[in-house]
């Protein structure tokens, strides 16, 4: 599924670009409560379907205890999949939680995820598609932010907001933040990623200032637009629907143990 045509020259080329598995599960079951948040200030960018399909990958595949934090109030698209598979029967390996970002039930994310820290090796963050308050407060908590869009101006537009306001807010985050951007809903046929990155570096530095680079992931590891990302919606994803999921979490996981390691 990877892009074939950014694919490691061998074996070897790979294992540099990602983290074992074993070294992930010590990693984070030595701490607890690693804070992964997805999302950009901007809906529609396909951020529940990769919320979905890394608790999947954590909790199936790395046999930790995952917890999805659904905080968009507008679609709540995590909490409705959750009711949909279990209506049908299936076994949901993470635990739902429920984040209203408006009304009296409302508090700040940093209050929420302070208890599931604590209780969960992994608490996924699926941000909400505008949300200013509860991005910041998951920049200043989280170690991990992933901004997921299509290769498309359409979706990428609002990338360098996004990008200004993660690096405010990570001043306050005692443990440092991580920031990638990559492309889901890729097809590898055509160079349009590629294109996509190239007009997104360009344009957003021309007239900026206050311009921070795209932080993106290798380009092997972006997202392809498989049939089962649509089935998902009713069909329970395989453990071979997660490979190309979890070889973006080995590759962004990497960089953090490796930085924590040279500490």
């Amino acid at each position: 599924m990877s892009n074939w045509r950014h694919r490691p020259t061998d074996e070897k080329e790979l294992f540099r670009l990602i983290a074992p598995v074993k070294a992930i599960v010590k990693w984070v079951k030595s701490r607890r409560g690693l804070v992964i948040g997805v999302g950009i200030l901007k809906g529609g960018t396909g951020k529940s379907t990769s919320v979905l399909y890394l608790a999947l990958y954590f909790a199936r595949v790395l046999n930790l205890k995952v917890a999805v934090v659904d905080t968009d109030d507008n679609s709540q698209s995590i909490s409705r999949w959750v009711t949909t598979h279990k209506a049908l029967g299936n076994n949901v390996p993470f635990d739902l939680k429920v984040h209203p970002t408006k009304g009296a039930d409302a508090i700040p994310l940093k209050k929420r995820l302070k208890p599931l820290k604590s209780e969960y090796d992994v608490v996924i963050v699926d941000l909400g598609g505008g949300d200013k308050e509860t991005f910041i407060d998951l920049c200043a908590e989280g170690r991990l932010l992933l901004m997921p869009s299509a290769p498309s101006g359409w979706e990428t537009d609002r990338i360098q907001a996004t990008l200004q306001t993660a690096s405010r807010a990570a001043v306050l985050n005692p443990e440092g933040l991580d920031v990638y951007n990559f492309f889901v809903k890729c097809d590898f046929t055509s160079t349009l990623p590629e294109e996509e990155r190239e007009a997104m570096a360009l344009d957003l530095s021309e007239e900026d200032e206050d311009f921070v680079p795209p932080p993106f992931l290798h380009p092997y590891f972006d997202i392809s637009k498989a049939p089962h990302h649509i089935r998902s919606w009713n069909v329970m994803p395989g453990r071979s629907d997660l490979e190309e999921w979890g070889l973006l979490v080995r590759h962004a996981m990497k960089g953090i143990i490796e930085e924590e390691e040279a500490a």
